[in-house]
This record gives C-alpha cells, sequence and structure tokens, in this order.
C-alpha cells in the first residue's frame, strides 16, 4: 500500500478558508491523504510595509512548521502571497501551492473572459507580467467599486457576511454585463461568500474546490537543495577570517548571489587542541562535536575545521555524524604530489600536536612522500612563532613571529634540502603567504598553506555540486 500524501494547510491567515479547502479536500480524495494544519493566528500590522513583510515570515515559519511536521506539500489559501511566494519556495524544499498558482494550473486552453474582484491581487495580471494575464481577458474592478470592496473585505474579516453582499452583487452584476464568462473571488475573503453569490445565480468560480483539485496532484518531489558549506571557527578566531578570505577569493562569483552558502560555528571557547594532545589538558572533543552537530542540523553538506591540530580528533566525531569533513592534511599533500610528483621533499611546519599526532606524516607515508620535520630547537620556535607573547595567535604577523618561523624553514631546507615547505598550523599564513619562489638558505622554495588548498577544494566542490543540483 502506497504511503498516503501529506498536505500540510497553512490556517493562520484564514482560518474559515483554511477550513474550507480542508472540507474540499476530504471530499475529492479517496481517503488517500493526511491532513496536518498550523495553528498560530496571523495578525496584520496597520502599517502596510510591516503586514507585507509580517505576512512573509509567518508563511515561511509556518510552511518550515509544516515540513518538519513531515507535510509533502504546504498548502497557502491565501491570494495576496502569490505575489511573493517564490520568495518562500526559494527558502524551502518542500514544494508549496499557493491559490493563484492552483488556479493557473485548473485553467483550461480555452480560457474564458474572467472578472476578477481583488484589483490588488491581480496587479501583475492587470500589467500582464503573468502567464494568467497573457492568456485571458479579464475585467477587473473600477476604482470606486475597489473602493467599496476595501470596506467589504475588512466587514467580512470582522465576522460580517451579510452586509457585504449588496457590494459583492453589484460589482459582478457589472462584470457580466461587461461580458465576465466567469467571476473569480482571488481574496479569500471574498471566497468564503462565493456559494451565496452563486445562488444569485452569478457564475462565480469555486476557488477552494479548484485548490484542494490542484493539491490533489501537486506533485511532491522535494526542490533541490542548495549548496552549504559548514566551518568549525574559533581554532583560532584570525584562522577562521582567513580561510572564509580565501574561501570567497577563490570563488568565480560576478556578484554576492554567485557565492554559495556557508555557516560559521565560532566557537573560540573550544579548549586547545595541542595542550589536550601534549599535556593532558581539557578534551576539546565534545565541544567540537556540538559546533559539528549544529551545522549537521543546520543542513550543511560538508564541512571544514581551520585547525590542522584538530583534525586529530575528527575520527571521534565522524562516527558520531551524517555529514563528511574535508581532510585539509589529505587535501595539501594531494595538491603536492598533483605538482611535484616524486620530486618533493616535504618540510612540515606545525605545532608540537599536530607532528606528535602524525596526521601529516602518516598519510605521507602512504603515499611513499618525502616528509620531514625541524629539530627540537627549531620546533621550538615554530611554537612560539604560534603561541608566544609576539606569536600569532596574540596578533602578531611580523617580527619575532616571523623571525622564528623563517628560522624553522633555514633549518628545513638546510638539513634536509626541503624544496616545499607546509605551513601546518592554520596561524602559519598570517605570518607566511603561499608562493612558489619563497627565497631561503640561497635556494628558492614552495611554501603551500594548507588553508588555501582548502579553500580552492570547497569551491571546486560547491561548484560542481550547484552545478549537478541546479540551484545556488
Amino acid at each position: 500500500m502506497a504511503d498516503k500524501k501529506t498536505i500540510g494547510i497553512i490556517s493562520g491567515l484564514n482560518p474559515r478558508a483554511a477550513l474550507e479547502v480542508k472540507t474540499q479536500l476530504l471530499a475529492q480524495s479517496d481517503d488517500d491523504i493526511c491532513i496536518i494544519m498550523s495553528e498560530d493566528t496571523f495578525k496584520i500590522d496597520p502599517d502596510p510595509e510591516l503586514a507585507m513583510s509580517d505576512r512573509k515570515i509567518f508563511i515561511f515559519n509556518e510552511a518550515e512548521l509544516l515540513a518538519e511536521m513531515g507535510a509533502d506539500i504546504v498548502a497557502v489559501p491565501d491570494f495576496k502571497c502569490g505575489r511573493f511566494i517564490h520568495e518562500v519556495q526559494r527558502e524551502m524544499q518542500t514544494p508549496i501551492l499557493d491559490m493563484k498558482a492552483a488556479l493557473m494550473a485548473q485553467m483550461q486552453e480555452k480560457a474564458p473572459v474572467m472578472g476578477v474582484l481583488d484589483t490588488t491581487n491581480a496587479a501583475s495580471c492587470m500589467s500582464g507580467e503573468c502567464e494568467l494575464g497573457q492568456k485571458m481577458k479579464m475585467i477587473f474592478a473600477t476604482e470606486e467599486e475597489e473602493a467599496a470592496l476595501n470596506v467589504a473585505r475588512e466587514q467580512i474579516r470582522s465576522g460580517d457576511m451579510v452586509t457585504p453582499m449588496a457590494t459583492l452583487e453589484a460589482v459582478c452584476k457589472r462584470m457580466v454585463e461587461a461580458g465576465a464568462e466567469v467571476i473569480v473571488p482571488n481574496c479569500t475573503q471574498f471566497a468564503l461568500l462565493q456559494k451565496e453569490l452563486a445562488a444569485k445565480g452569478f457564475p462565480v468560480m469555486d476557488v477552494f474546490a479548484a485548490f484542494a483539485a490542484a493539491a490533489l496532484v501537486y506533485p511532491t518531489t522535494k526542490l533541490p537543495k542548495p549548496f552549504k558549506l559548514g566551518l568549525i571557527g574559533g581554532l583560532g578566531p584570525a584562522a577562521t577570517v582567513d580561510l572564509y578570505d580565501k574561501i570567497v577569493k577563490a570563488t568565480p562569483a560576478k556578484n554576492d548571489q554567485e557565492h554559495f552558502k556557508v555557516v560559521i560555528e565560532q566557537n573560540p571557547q573550544i579548549d586547545d587542541r595541542t595542550a589536550c594532545l601534549l599535556e593532558g589538558g581539557a578534551d576539546p572533543t565534545l565541544a567540537m562535536y556540538n559546533c559539528a552537530k549544529r551545522l549537521q542540523k543546520d543542513g550543511c553538506d560538508i564541512a571544514i575545521i581551520p585547525c590542522n591540530t584538530a583534525h586529530a580528533f575528527l575520527p571521534r566525531l565522524l562516527r558520531h555524524l551524517d555529514m563528511p569533513f574535508i581532510d585539509m592534511q589529505q587535501t595539501m599533500l594531494d595538491e603536492i604530489q598533483a605538482k611535484f610528483g616524486d620530486k618533493a621533499r616535504v618540510g612540515l611546519m606545525a605545532t608540537s600536536g599536530t607532528i606528535r599526532t602524525g596526521i601529516y606524516g602518516k598519510k605521507a607515508d602512504k603515499m611513499n612522500m618525502a616528509m620531514f620535520v625541524p629539530d627540537a630547537q627549531h620546533q621550538e620556535r615554530v611554537m612560539a612563532a604560534i603561541y608566544g607573547p609576539k606569536g600569532a595567535k596574540a596578533g602578531f604577523t611580523t617580527g619575532e613571529c616571523y623571525d622564528d618561523l623563517y628560522s624553522a624553514a633555514e633549518y628545513l631546507v638546510k638539513e634536509h634540502d626541503c624544496n616545499v615547505l607546509i605551513l601546518g598550523c592554520t596561524e602559519l599564513p598570517l605570518i607566511f603567504h603561499e608562493q612558489d619562489d619563497f627565497e631561503v638558505a640561497g635556494k628558492k622554495v614552495a611554501i603551500v598553506d594548507p588553508t588555501a588548498t582548502l579553500a580552492r577544494k570547497c569551491v571546486a566542490i560547491a561548484e560542481a555540486t550547484i552545478k549537478e543540483r541546479g540551484v545556488r
């Protein structure tokens, strides 16, 4: 037995209209649907601009809630939202059906002359921008009729279903005399009186029945999900800014909208990774996991950490997550191998924790890549460049920290004939910069930046995914 189609109805815009739609859905279906309804009530602000933005946000919140409750499609029995429903849909993967789209779906090829009661909700049809306005002749209310209809709308909204009938009858009569073959009550308040108008002999379309019919056949296929990158930040804060800056610069975008979505979970309070690995300090695993879990919940396709040492803790996290991570070290080594082949003699400048764990060395060994590290004296200078009072984590990028790092680079080139130097801590690219011809110890060597490599990898994955999904 096939699963029932679950239709979520946003009822707070007009509860009576929502109930009419529900009644029609039950009448037209064969017990093969499930209906869920949101319960919050929409309050209209007297400021028109705020009222419109409030309506957009209300519909989005209610649609998101219904989607989380299992709705296959979200039905919005509201004509006014036809002007912006595409904005809501852009933020969701669950299909959304509004009244205007439903009526357009129900139109036959031979369209009748249509009398339209609400000119504001049909503004795009009046201007000829929408498909409906292009394919059929429409008769709209005059300015005088529109003013009377505005009063009638508020009377219906307040619960008066008798007084407005005179206005609606007069407008419908004039439209029929002008050639209207069908009257569309394209305002949910007017639609509440469609049966009474039909009983008076006016050719009024049953918009609730049409909406229900469209909802029953509306496709439930989820819309493509935009690519979203997750970033665990704060390890440290400047390194996070540096990586994000490199991602932005590596993205082939001509405007804001051509960049891709990035979520940064910035938590500088995550305990020091090196202190944990070398000195038995506080364990950062749980804090890192909590960041990753929030990124996963936010819908990130893939995540990164701009901290080399933190990668030693990744295996502890991945066993509890469904979201993959890009391995910064492997990405870096793959790029070195592609560029230098078996001629690469790699010097690693990193924290003592990174070196001790072998998160670079073990991977290099598997690739038969020659890798070397500073001796104890020069390793202390690398650590000073990172953690010292004049180091990168303290906000310095020149002076003592530069001299300390240069000393380690000089040692690796002189003692091990390295032709490639890895900036294996995300603070180090703040001091040295990626380049192919860095002069040290009388030689020109390549300085490679795992952060820049990671940024390029993120952009490549993002662009490929966006091309595949067709949505940014």
